[in-house]
């Protein structure tokens, strides 16, 4: 069964997202992608950045190793520009906090082992520090052999930042996961059961830097004051 854990929420089937605009472009160019006969899914070697062009600065590619380690193997032309460090290879679990860990590894694997879409809404921190809201589609592509290691995604905001680039934050860290919906893609919507992640520990308040100047003996008025 599914569960709808904090982080992890998923829509009725009556209220599914639309997959429309550039999510529905990405979604028809995977569909009309050759495949060997009976293949589940296309395999990336018939993927063509140019008939992406329009779609280039919003994608990202990344590839199974093993269960978490799931690296960024392509990103956006522009990625060079909007990162502190490279991208390409980086392992997708960096970005994950540990209280996701789980919940992502089981995300991946629904997406390349059913296989199926995703599609997703979330909260994300940008450059300037301010949040946005993204919606997220991905789709499974097979390697030369035929196995489902690939998983293409793309991310548009939900609303234009103003002075918004256009794929500031591709790598999204799945914390604040609004909605999810899985997308039949011919073999039917996998069964996952997502952990509740563990609550954080609250954060001890700062000391404030006044304090130091405020009287250590009972105000006047105070019980403590009337008992001394």
């Amino acid at each position: 069964m599914i569960s709808r854990p904090k982080g992890f929420q998923l829509r009725e089937e009556e209220a599914c997202m639309p997959v429309s605009g550039v999510l529905g472009r990405l979604l028809e160019y995977w569909h009309t992608l050759p495949r060997e006969a009976g293949a589940a899914m296309p395999r990336k070697c018939v993927l063509h950045p140019t008939d992406l062009h329009e779609l280039l600065p919003r994608i990202s590619l990344m590839k199974r190793i093993d269960r978490y380690d799931v690296q960024v193997s392509m990103i956006g032309t522009s990625q060079d520009a909007l990162w502190q460090a490279p991208m390409a290879g980086i392992n997708a679990f960096d970005l994950t906090t540990p209280n996701m860990r789980e919940n992502t590894a089981r995300l991946y694997e629904a997406i390349l082992d059913q296989p199926s879409g995703v599609q997703m809404q979330e909260t994300v921190r940008r450059r300037t520090g301010d949040s946005a809201e993204v919606e997220s589609l991905y789709l499974p592509l097979a390697d030369d052999d035929g196995t489902p290691t690939f998983i293409i995604g793309c991310s548009v905001y939900l609303k234009q930042p103003r002075y918004g680039r256009i794929n500031d934050r591709l790598m999204l860290d799945h914390q604040k996961v609004s909605n999810l919906e899985f997308l039949d893609l011919g073999r039917g919507k996998p069964l996952v059961t997502f952990e509740k992640p563990a609550p954080r520990p609250r954060p001890e308040p700062e000391t404030r830097w006044w304090d130091r100047f405020m009287p250590s003996r009972p105000r006047p008025g105070s019980d403590e004051y009337l008992d001394a």
